[in-house]
């Protein structure tokens, strides 16, 4: 999967401020799951936070599908390991 035509699509998009945002965006190979539909990993990052978002799109979504579930994506809970300071 090409992740520079899902940065294209993710620049045309009318929400683009936000999108501009975005530091780089890592598509996985498709993985199979022995119980069902295969899918691809999308993770990406954002300039000023360390921490990366996650999402699974089916294998077979086109870079267009996967620019949609990237601007979609609704952030959940947040696991981060406490300092020993």
């Amino acid at each position: 999967m090409d992740e520079e035509t899902v940065f294209k699509h993710l620049r045309a998009m009318p929400d683009n401020e936000w999108v501009r945002q975005i530091h780089s965006c890592k598509i996985s190979d498709p993985l199979q799951h022995p119980w069902g539909r295969s899918y691809r990993l999308v993770e990406w990052t954002m300039k000023h936070t360390p921490e990366s978002s996650r999402r699974v799109v089916p294998a077979e979504s086109t870079p267009l599908e996967i620019a949609q579930a990237v601007v979609s994506h609704v952030p959940g809970r947040r696991f981060c390991q406490q300092s020993d300071e």
